[in-house]
C-alpha cells in the first residue's frame, strides 16, 4: 500500500525498529499461547509458572508499545512534513501558477486531503501491533499441527483475495468521491461568499441548493454509502470464509484425521484469540483506503505545484534595497497556455512523448482573465517622490501591471530595472523587498507578522487615531483585538500594514473605491501626498478623475497597451 511506501520513505530506519519490535511481540505473543494452552490443556499436572506467564506478559506489552510509539511518532512527523511541504510548496509556486489552481481545490487538500491521512497513520501502529499478533498466533498453531495450519493460512489467502476483489471496487468509489470533494468545498465559498446575493434571489438560491450544493452533496452521500455497502459485503464474505474454514476443521478434518483433544484445544484457543485483532484490522481498513485516496490526491497537488521556477531557491543575500528607482523596459507579459501538472517534471518528456504523461488540453489563464490577453510592451519610469497614477477601463491590465511592477510576475519580455540593477531570479527576493502593495484582493492578518519592534504597539495606536480606526480596533502585543470590521475600514487596517513597513515603494490597488468621500479626500490630499514628501515612489490604481492633477505622471492601460499622459491632460482621461 503506498501508505507504507510513504512512511517507509520517511525513516527507513524506524520501520525497522518497529518490525523488530512487532516480531518480538508476534514471538511473545506465539509464546504465551503456549504457556495458555499448556495450563489448559487435559493431562498430567502444568509445568507452566506464574514468573513465565509474567514475563511473557510483559514482553508482548513492552514490545507491543514499543512498537506502536515508534509507528506513531514516524506517523505523525510523516504528516507534519507532508504539510510543511505543500505549505512551502504553495509559497514557492509562481502567483500565476497558484491562481490557475483555484483557492477551493488547494483548501481540499490542506484541510481534507491531510486529515484523512493523518487518521489513516494515526491507525498504522495499531494496525501493526494487529498483524504481529495474528502472525504469532499463527505461527503458535504452526507448532500445533502443521495439517491446521495450512488449512486455515488456506482459508485466510482467499478470503483475502476476495476481499480485495471488493477492496479495489471500494478504493475506486473512495477515489470518485474525492473528486467530489473539490466541488463540494467551491460550493461551500459560494455560500459563504455570496450569502447576500443568494438570500435576495429565491430562485437562485433554490436553484444553488438543490442543482450545486445539495446535488453535489447528495452524489457524495451516495458514493460513500456504495463504497460502505461494498465493504460490508466483502467484510461478509471474508467472516463466511473464515467460518467455513472453523466447520471445515471442527466437522470434517478433526474427525477423519482422528486430532486428539490437546490439539483441537490448541486450535479454539489460536481462534478465539485471533478474532480481537481480526476485528480491529477489518475496522481500520475504510481509513486506509481513504488516507490512500488523500496521498495520491496530495501528491497530486504536489505535483500540481511543481513548476519550473521554484521560487523557494531563489538567492536572497540581506542587502538593503535601493531608493526606490523602478524601470521597465519594453517589458511584456502574455498569460500562456500551461501544461498539465508534471509534463515536465523529471523523466518525462514534453508533450506526452515516449515515457511520458498523454498529452492533456492546455490550462488556461487565472480566472477573470480573458484568452489570449497581452499586456505591453511597456517603458516605464517610476521615481522616489513621484506619484504615478495608472487609470484604465476594466480588464485592460491594470492589476497585472502592478504585479510586474511588485516582481510578483516575470516578465515574458524586456526587463525590470531597479535602481539600474536588471532584475532577474539571482536578486528578484531583493527585488520584492522593496516594494509595500495593497491590492483590491486583500488579505489581512490579525498580529503584525515579522515586524516585530519595542514600540510596534505605539506605532499601531498612533496610526489607528490618524486612520480614524482607534474607536474600533485595539492593539496588544502585536495583535490586533478584531477584523470584523467594514470593507473601507479593513483596507485602512490593510494600509496601515503598509506604513508600518516603511518601503521605498508603495502600491495601491483601487484603495480608496470603499472609502467614504472625506476620507478618500485624506487618502490623496495627505496619506499620499506625505509619502511623496517622504520621497517614496507611489503608484496607484485609481478611476478617481477628480484626483487625477495629484499625480506627477499619469498612465492609461487600454486592452494591455500603455498610453503615457501628462497630468494637465488627466481629466481628459477615464
Amino acid at each position: 500500500m503506498k501508505l507504507f511506501k510513504f512512511l517507509l520513505s520517511i525513516s527507513p530506519a524506524a520501520i525497522a525498529a518497529a518490525v523488530v519490535a512487532g516480531l518480538v511481540a508476534g514471538g511473545a505473543n506465539a509464546y504465551l499461547l503456549t504457556l495458555i494452552n499448556g495450563l489448559v490443556a487435559p493431562g498430567p499436572m502444568p509445568t507452566v509458572t506464574v514468573t513465565q506467564f509474567v514475563l511473557t506478559a510483559v514482553v508482548v506489552v513492552v514490545a507491543g508499545v514499543a512498537s506502536q510509539l515508534i509507528l506513531l511518532h514516524l506517523a505523525q512527523a510523516a504528516v507534519y512534513r507532508l504539510r510543511a511541504r505543500l505549505s512551502q510548496r504553495v509559497l514557492a509556486a509562481p502567483l500565476e501558477h497558484i491562481e490557475r489552481l483555484g483557492d477551493h481545490r488547494l483548501l481540499a487538500t490542506l484541510t481534507e486531503d491531510v486529515r484523512s491521512l493523518s487518521m489513516a497513520v494515526s491507525g498504522i501502529p495499531g494496525l501493526c501491533i494487529d498483524l504481529a499478533t495474528i502472525i504469532g498466533a499463527l505461527t503458535y498453531l504452526a507448532t500445533v499441527s502443521g495439517t491446521l495450519f495450512a488449512v486455515s493460512v488456506a482459508g485466510t489467502l482467499i478470503g483475502i483475495a476476495c476481499v480485495e476483489t471488493v477492496l479495489r471496487r471500494v478504493r475506486e468509489t473512495y477515489r470518485r468521491a474525492r473528486e467530489l470533494d473539490d466541488a463540494l468545498i467551491g460550493s461551500f465559498q459560494e455560500v459563504t461568499h455570496g450569502v447576500k446575493e443568494l438570500k435576495l434571489h429565491r430562485a437562485r438560491r433554490m436553484d444553488f441548493l438543490d442543482r450545486k450544493l445539495l446535488g453535489t452533496a447528495e452524489d457524495l452521500r451516495r458514493k460513500h454509502v456504495a463504497a460502505g455497502t461494498r465493504f460490508a459485503g466483502g467484510q461478509a464474505l471474508g467472516q463466511v470464509l473464515q467460518l467455513g474454514t472453523m466447520v471445515l476443521i471442527l466437522f470434517v478434518l478433526a474427525r477423519a484425521m482422528e486430532l486428539p483433544r490437546e490439539t483441537m484445544i490448541g486450535y479454539v484457543l489460536v481462534t478465539t484469540f485471533l478474532s480481537m485483532p481480526m476485528q480491529s484490522l477489518m475496522h481500520r481498513i475504510p481509513d486506509l483506503l481513504r488516507g490512500d485516496v488523500a496521498l495520491a490526491k496530495i501528491r497530486g497537488l504536489d505535483l500540481s505545484l511543481e513548476t519550473p521556477r521554484d521560487e523557494s531557491v531563489l538567492p536572497y543575500d540581506g542587502r538593503p534595497v535601493g531608493d526606490g528607482t523602478v524601470e521597465l523596459r519594453g517589458v511584456g507579459y502574455e498569460y500562456l497556455p500551461e501544461p498539465p501538472p508534471g509534463a515536465h517534471g523529471p523523466g518525462h518528456p514534453p508533450h506526452g512523448g515516449p515515457g511520458g504523461p498523454p498529452p492533456h488540453p492546455p490550462q488556461g489563464p487565472p480566472p477573470g482573465v480573458p484568452h489570449g490577453f497581452r499586456l505591453g510592451p511597456v517603458d516605464l519610469t517610476l521615481r522616489p517622490g513621484e506619484v504615478t497614477f495608472v487609470v484604465g477601463g476594466n480588464g485592460s491590465g491594470k492589476s497585472t501591471l502592478a504585479k510586474l511592477i511588485c516582481g510578483l510576475y516575470a516578465p515574458r519580455i524586456g526587463e525590470i530595472r531597479a535602481g539600474g540593477e536588471p532584475i532577474g531570479p539571482q536578486n528578484l527576493e531583493w527585488f520584492r523587498q522593496h516594494t509595500t502593495a495593497v491590492f483590491s484582493d486583500f488579505h489581512l492578518f490579525d498580529d503584525y507578522l515579522g515586524l516585530a519592534a519595542d514600540d510596534l504597539d505605539d506605532r499601531v495606536r498612533g496610526l489607528l487615531h490618524d486612520l480614524e480606526l482607534a474607536h474600533a480596533v485595539t492593539v496588544q502585543d502585536g495583535k490586533l483585538s478584531t477584523l470584523a470590521l467594514s470593507t473601507g475600514q479593513r483596507k485602512r487596517l490593510a494600509l496601515l500594514t503598509a506604513l508600518l513597513e516603511d518601503r521605498p515603494v508603495y502600491l495601491f490597488d483601487e484603495w480608496a473605491a470603499d472609502q467614504d468621500p472625506r476620507f478618500r479626500a485624506v487618502f490623496y490630499d495627505r496619506i499620499v501626498a506625505d509619502l511623496k514628501s517622504r520621497g517614496k515612489t507611489v503608484v496607484v490604481i485609481t478611476h478617481d478623475d477628480r484626483y487625477f492633477d495629484r499625480a506627477d505622471q499619469l498612465v492609461k492601460l487600454d486592452f494591455g497597451q500603455v498610453v503615457p499622459a501628462s497630468a494637465a491632460i488627466a481629466r481628459g482621461v477615464t
